[in-house]
């Protein structure tokens, strides 16, 4: 038995957004690389894709030995907007099985003020209609 350590559950989605390594001012080091969004909580997430390599970078191990280092995932919302999302990864996992193999990671929201963005990230891969104004009048009522 395996001792889930997660703080929020975790939900099956599809959705395909860009996965990259940057610094914080924006130098990007590997990618971008579209990935298959796979699971999403307010916490973490994970996403597919074919190789864990980006630019000579690997996606897991180039962020951990780059100082300054973040992962970051890139979406547009239905009007074309784009945001992004900073994270570290958590696990990364192949699978043999599979054909073709593919990789599949997991990771970490970095910071708290990205909340507002993870909820759109989460109504989008979810394919949630957009909130009408008596949910969003609810949401600044119980929010306080």
């Amino acid at each position: 038995m395996t001792n889930d350590r997660r703080k929020s559950q975790r939900i099956a989605v599809t959705m395909t957004v860009d996965l990259m390594l940057a610094s914080e001012s924006g130098e990007t080091f590997a990618g971008p690389v579209k990935v298959e969004l796979n699971t999403l909580s307010l916490h973490g997430g994970s996403v597919v894709l074919p190789s864990m390599q980006a630019n000579g970078m690997h996606f897991f191990y180039g962020y951990n030995d780059r100082e300054g280092c973040c992962m970051m995932l890139h979406f547009e919302d239905d009007s074309g907007r784009n945001y992004t999302i900073s994270c570290r990864p958590a696990w990364f996992d192949k699978e043999l099985d599979e054909s073709p193999v593919y990789y599949k990671l997991g990771f970490e929201f970095l910071k708290a003020e990205d909340r507002d963005k993870i909820k759109l990230l989460d109504r989008i891969a979810r394919g949630k209609p957009k909130k009408t104004l008596f949910e969003v009048l609810g949401d600044l009522f119980t929010s306080r």
